[in-house]
């Protein structure tokens, strides 16, 4: 088993170990084994079946999860909003990006930049949970890229929040001769050094009223129009689209 999960080619697939009674209660140190699921081979059927089932399923997720946040990532994304457009429920989904992101890593470094990314994570599952509570999720598309969804009465709120959290908390990362000068210098992306402003959010929000969208992609688009919008805005910033909509 151990060379199964060394292999490169074999290594995501979960392994299932079927043992008697007598070797569950032998002492025996399973996890050397290295192995994702134990079944009774006395079990019944359905127990075996189900067992195996839930064992493929959390295989699925951890292989979604971003390894940087541990959010959901883009298969969960589509999945969860091609589920409100198929069952009608109406969410605002918003897409969030971290402005100035490349520089700030060229500055501080990639380690800076990967806990600015984990306390945006963190933000936003505080914030959302806070709002929309069961009816709110949060998903990390990969690099400085988040998604999020809350019924439509809340997201304004709890965009305001999240950019007053994370304006607060960005500082943090920030060198104090930075903060106080209002930007900071790092080179573009043409080797010339360019001062940046101080590195903020933009948020774009796509209603889903019931009838307007039919397809995840076409969220996608819109939401993609609405973040050049957007992040034409100086500082931390949201915008809500209010086509076809109340």
């Amino acid at each position: 088993m151990g060379a199964l999960k060394n292999d490169l080619k074999l290594s995501f697939l979960p392994i299932v170990l079927v043992v008697s009674p007598k070797d569950l209660v032998s002492g025996l140190d399973f996890h050397r084994y290295q192995v994702d699921e134990l079944v009774n081979i006395d079990a019944p059927p359905e127990e075996f079946l189900t067992r195996v089932e839930l064992c493929l399923a959390r295989a699925r997720r951890i292989a979604d999860n971003n390894p940087l946040t541990g959010l959901p990532g883009n298969t969960s994304i589509l999945k969860t909003i091609q589920g409100y457009l198929d069952s009608g429920k109406e969410r605002a989904v918003a897409y969030l990006d971290i402005d100035n992101f490349k520089p700030l890593n060229d500055k501080y470094g990639f380690s800076r930049g990967d806990e600015v990314i984990r306390m945006t994570a963190r933000v936003l599952v505080n914030v959302v949970s806070e709002k929309a509570g069961r009816e709110g999720f949060v998903g990390h598309v990969g690099g400085d890229d988040f998604v999020f969804a809350t019924p439509i009465k809340v997201v304004r709120e709890a965009c305001e929040e999240i950019i007053s959290n994370f304006d607060s908390l960005i500082q943090l990362f920030l060198d104090d001769e930075d903060i106080q000068r209002g930007f900071f210098e790092a080179k573009d992306r043409k080797g010339n050094r360019v001062k940046f402003p101080l590195t903020s959010i933009s948020i774009a929000v796509v209603p889903l009223r019931k009838g307007r969208f039919k397809h995840y992609g076409e969220v996608s688009a819109v939401a993609a129009q609405l973040k050049k919008k957007v992040k034409s805005m100086s500082g931390s910033s949201y915008f809500i689209d209010r086509r076809g909509g109340r």
